[in-house]
């Protein structure tokens, strides 16, 4: 495996890194007042990258 910046720049990371930023938004637009939007935000950031990374890992082309 490469650097960590091979790992941000896999386009399945991308978009579940994308898809996680829009549920943030979407959650810190659609919660109640006085909830903690910051750490929910950033597990759903990094949730979404996570995915991105096992769907490269799982579904992703190998070479033989």
């Amino acid at each position: 495996m490469g650097s960590l910046f091979d790992l941000l720049t896999i386009p399945s990371a991308a978009v579940g890194l994308a898809l996680g930023i829009g549920m943030a938004m979407l959650f810190h637009w659609l919660a109640p007042a006085g909830t903690d939007v910051v750490s929910a935000g950033a597990w759903f950031v990094g949730g979404g990258w996570a995915l991105g990374l096992l769907w490269a890992a799982v579904f992703g082309s190998r070479p033989k």
